[in-house]
């Protein structure tokens, strides 16, 4: 099993995009300061990925206050409120789209494998637009690799106001990545499990236990 506090692998020329935007209405508070050993969420999920890239940037909601204490390059916000990680996608790429390749995750995942996302990007061909997780027949599109020429079809979807990012992966080209590719690094699924609801955040403390 490879350690998720280690990689082995070189800092990566590719930027990492970490999404912060949402009221988090199911968990009734802020999820991405909940803490988790001693660390909030959002700090567990830099520290992964700072193993990834030293060039992070974080997309907040468009309101809200910039968190403390992590090491992203930029804070951007998110332009139209209430457009759900659509928007913070399309943000976030256009920033970044003097780079050909951004690495995307979220702030509810702290179980961010800085090795997964190698591993997707080694699989991004020419051709490909994307690299998704797929794991008993679910796409997991905001743990993912993207180019980011993506933004085009992601700003016709906002302005027309469909918002469902899994409908984001029907218009481009996707790669998936494969269940067997991630028990590689990642046997728990641990990078794909967001924590959106106090039961989920009570049964990540019982796993870091």
């Amino acid at each position: 099993m490879t350690d998720p506090n280690a990689s082995s692998q070189p800092l990566s020329e590719h930027p990492v995009l970490i999404l912060s935007g949402g009221r988090s209405r199911r968990m009734g508070q802020d999820k991405s300061q909940l803490m988790v050993g001693g660390k909030t969420m959002l700090q567990r999920v830099d520290d992964a990925m700072a193993r990834l890239s030293s060039q992070r940037v974080l997309v907040i909601g468009h309101d809200a206050t910039p968190p403390e204490d992590c090491g992203f390059n930029a804070v951007i916000r998110d332009q139209y409120p209430d457009r759900g990680p659509l928007e913070g996608l399309r943000v976030g790429l256009e920033y970044l789209s003097h780079y050909p390749i951004v690495f995307v995750g979220t702030c509810d995942a702290p179980g961010a494998v800085a090795e997964v996302y190698f591993a997707m990007v080694a699989q991004l061909g020419e051709e490909d637009d994307a690299v998704v997780p797929k794991v008993q027949g679910q796409v997991y599109p905001l743990t993912a690799v993207y180019r980011t020429r993506v933004v085009s079809p992601i700003q016709n979807m906002v302005s027309q106001n469909q918002l469902r990012v899994k409908d984001l992966l029907s218009s481009i080209r996707v790669r998936s990545f494969s269940e067997q590719d991630l028990k590689v690094h990642d046997p728990q699924y641990e990078s794909l499990k967001n924590v959106n609801t106090q039961q989920e955040y009570w049964n990540l403390l019982k796993r870091r236990t």
